[in-house]
């Protein structure tokens, strides 16, 4: 039976009732006075709305420290909580913001290179910067929705589509480990249309490249654009080459490329490389550098780019675009092209093969690659 309780009826309690008695609140339901041997305290019951008809019992203080005011401001805070279906027992975890979220993300993928982490962040710190300090549960669609067309205008097509698959990974990231709503990239942004890059250098176009190179004066950072052109290594695999990474049946290992040490490869030279790299150790043997083309005045202590100029107007990313377009004309199947330049074939299957056992058809087919490619070199 419920009582009418008064601040004065609850410190009268203890000496007007026996031990283990309960009062309960008339006001609040749930509320309770629990009377002890040495004291009294406030205690909550209820059942928490999410199906289960569980109920809850949570000690909220003793009447000595806690008013019967504040013990009901309290009760009734339990009681909505329990009709949201919330266990107020369990303790909130708070949701991340996005820019947490991309830490811990980070954390959690050492096989990351520094560069795609450098990226990630720049994206945060730059195209995201207005929802970095949001938490995850609080990105709905209409906001990524504005900000994708904001960003289109302001950045572009690809760089606001950048933008948005990044901010889509983090929050499916932080959905493994909290309840968020659907992701609202995949509910609320249309991605631009996308363009493939149209970077091969056409067949008409090879003699002129081979002219431009080889007149071309530095001979050194002409060899990291041979490198690009006859392996189709990403610029930053080439550009920091080392000696002792290079065998002498012309087997070049690639410690770190884009993916991390866990997509390490290795990767066979054809001869004609091979050759035009023994040019550029003799030039560069006085510096006594580990690095294959060396630059004294870079803080890397190898050559840290290489850009379009005037007399060699080509990407060099197109260089990789180059080489797998003449793997498929040079009659490479498709997949030993992607096996050449570390892209990871689609499907079960590719975790049958082991790729030290490839490195022989791996060789005929670069030399095939690098023969072609040569053969533009004289027209």
């Amino acid at each position: 039976m419920a009582t009418r309780l008064t601040q004065a009826l609850v410190a009268r309690a203890r000496e007007q009732h026996a031990p283990g008695t309960q009062l309960y609140d008339e006001e609040v339901s749930g509320l309770r006075v629990v009377v002890g041997k040495t004291g009294c305290s406030y205690k909550f019951v209820g059942r928490i709305n999410d199906g289960t008809d569980r109920y809850v019992s949570i000690a909220l203080g003793r009447t000595t420290d806690l008013s019967l005011r504040s013990a009901r401001e309290r009760s009734t805070e339990l009681r909505l909580a329990l009709r949201r279906g919330t266990d107020p027992r369990t303790p909130k975890v708070s949701v991340p913001t996005v820019a947490e979220a991309l830490e811990r993300y980070l954390a959690g993928r050492p096989d990351l290179s520094p560069a795609t982490h450098k990226w990630y962040r720049e994206k945060i710190t730059g195209p995201l910067k207005s929802v970095a300090r949001l938490p995850a549960d609080r990105i709905d669609r209409e906001a990524v929705r504005t900000l994708h067309e904001r960003l289109t205008r302001r950045c572009g097509p690809y760089g606001a589509n950048g933008a948005m698959r990044l901010l889509k990974l983090v929050l499916n990231d932080v959905a493994r480990t909290h309840d968020l709503p659907p992701n609202p990239v995949s509910r609320g942004v249309r991605m631009n249309r996308e363009t493939p890059r149209d970077w091969a250098v056409p067949p008409e176009e090879m003699p002129l490249l081979w002219r431009r190179l080889d007149a071309m004066e530095d001979r050194v950072r002409r060899g990291a654009w041979l490198v690009m052109l006859l392996t189709g290594l990403r610029s930053h695999d080439a550009r920091s080459m080392r000696w002792e990474h290079l065998d002498a049946d012309g087997l070049l290992a690639v410690p770190n490329p884009k993916g991390g040490e866990a997509k390490a490869f290795r990767l066979p030279l054809p001869r004609l490389l091979r050759q035009e790299l023994e040019e550029v150790r003799e030039l560069t043997r006085p510096l006594e550098s580990p690095f294959v083309f060396p630059s004294p005045s870079a803080k890397s202590g190898h050559i840290e780019q290489q850009r379009r100029i005037a007399s060699f107007p080509y990407a060099p990313h197109g260089m990789r675009h180059t080489y797998r377009t003449m793997a498929l004309e040079a009659g490479v199947d498709l997949q030993m092209a992607m096996v050449l330049m570390n892209h990871r074939p689609a499907g079960v299957t590719w975790n049958y093969v082991t790729r030290a056992n490839l490195l022989g058809p791996m060789r005929d087919a670069s030399e095939r690659v690098a023969g072609l490619i040569a053969s533009y070199r004289g027209k």
